[in-house]
């Protein structure tokens, strides 16, 4: 049944396993139909459609994967993380992989394990809600419907981009290889897939086929059946 099997905290795959298949799911296209989300600018975190602020948000409809960015700003304002939320689902979304080379806890390449993308000593870090899933650099989604992401940065700072991709674009990015200098892209580990290819594929937390005036108050365990 769909909507069962939702997120949960996991430990990471070991670094050097090669992600096994993505199943291909139908697509089509997915575009923006409403939101209050900037363009991408020059410097900024890669995206199309990007949410720097408490608020900021996108309305996806269509059919397709869709990579969502993190970027964790402990250098402007470590604490505790308000995650981002999946609001007013009208369809399926499924959690398919992650990847971007990097769960955002790992250590960087050739620095001790305080040195994270989540913080570093002396600066503070961001701290998930208990429960909550790792997120890593790239998640990436498979949307069939309409679905709206919502940044709730308020304690610690964070941004995220939304950007409709391929399959193929999604199979390069978990599949990059160990680079000869790892430490000059930031490559850690190889992706993860999470999709089962079927209904039985996960689903985000923090998800809801309500339209809610609150959405940062969404429940961690999504019930999407």
């Amino acid at each position: 049944m769909y909507g069962v099997n939702v997120d949960e905290a996991d430990a990471a795959p070991p670094r050097t396993r090669r992600p096994a298949s993505l199943p291909r799911r139908p697509a089509g296209e997915i575009t923006a139909v409403a939101g209050k989300y900037q363009n991408p600018v020059k410097g900024y975190i890669g995206g199309k459609y990007v949410m720097m602020h408490r608020d900021d948000n996108v309305t996806l409809k269509g059919r397709g994967y869709v990579r969502v960015r993190y970027e964790i700003a402990w250098f402007n304002r470590p604490g505790s993380m308000v995650m981002p939320t999946w609001t007013g689902l009208k369809g399926r979304l499924f959690h398919v992989a992650s990847g971007g080379l990097r769960r955002m806890d790992d250590a960087k390449p050739g620095q001790s394990s305080a040195y994270t993308w989540m913080g570093e000593p002396g600066k503070g870090y961001v701290v998930l809600p208990k429960d909550a899933q790792q997120m890593w650099q790239n998640e990436f989604f498979y949307l069939d419907g309409e679905v709206t992401l919502t940044n709730h940065e308020q304690g610690a700072d964070y941004n995220i981009t939304a950007t409709p991709v391929t399959w193929d674009e999604v199979t390069t990015d978990i599949t990059t290889p160990r680079p000869a200098d790892p430490a000059r892209i930031g490559w850690v580990r190889y992706g993860l897939v999470r999709d089962t290819g079927d209904d039985g594929a996960p689903v985000p937390q923090y998800a809801t086929r309500q339209v809610t005036g609150d959405p940062a108050r969404v429940a961690q365990n999504s019930n999407l059946r």
